[in-house]
């Protein structure tokens, strides 16, 4: 039993090349076995899947670096965040230890007010009682 052949436009057309490269496979008759051709057609298969295969390669680096590169400046705004977040937990803490101590002026102040208030209604009674006469029968005694 004789192997199948196909012509060489066939061989051609099913392995997507010229026919002049499909002669050279062809025997004398002008037939290309078709073993030979399935070979050829895995072979091209193959080499289309590994064309493709670099091809996902090249897109899964280009992401890759861009995964790299946005962990490298998440990275970097976290590091400046903590800074910040650092420096306004100082800023809170002297406002803070600001307002304490105005509260605590306040309440001087306050106190001072009430003591000033004191003297002013001391004086006010002692200018009564200076007054009735009653301070200087007092001391002429």
């Amino acid at each position: 039993m004789g192997e199948e052949t196909i012509s060489v436009s066939e061989a051609a057309r099913f392995l997507g090349v010229p026919e002049e490269e499909v002669r050279e496979l062809a025997d004398a008759g002008g037939r290309v076995r078709l073993e030979e051709v399935r070979a050829r057609v895995g072979v091209a298969v193959l080499g289309l899947e590994l064309a493709r295969a670099r091809e996902e390669i090249g897109h899964l680096r280009a992401r890759l670096q861009e995964a790299r590169e946005r962990s490298v400046r998440l990275q970097r705004e976290l590091r400046e965040s903590t800074v910040e977040r650092r420096r306004l937990t100082e800023e809170m803490m002297e406002l803070r230890a600001a307002a304490e101590e105005r509260l605590m002026l306040m309440e001087r102040i306050e106190h001072i007010a009430d003591i000033e208030q004191e003297l002013k209604e001391a004086r006010g009674e002692l200018e009564e009682l200076r007054s009735r006469g009653f301070l200087a029968r007092l001391l002429n005694r």
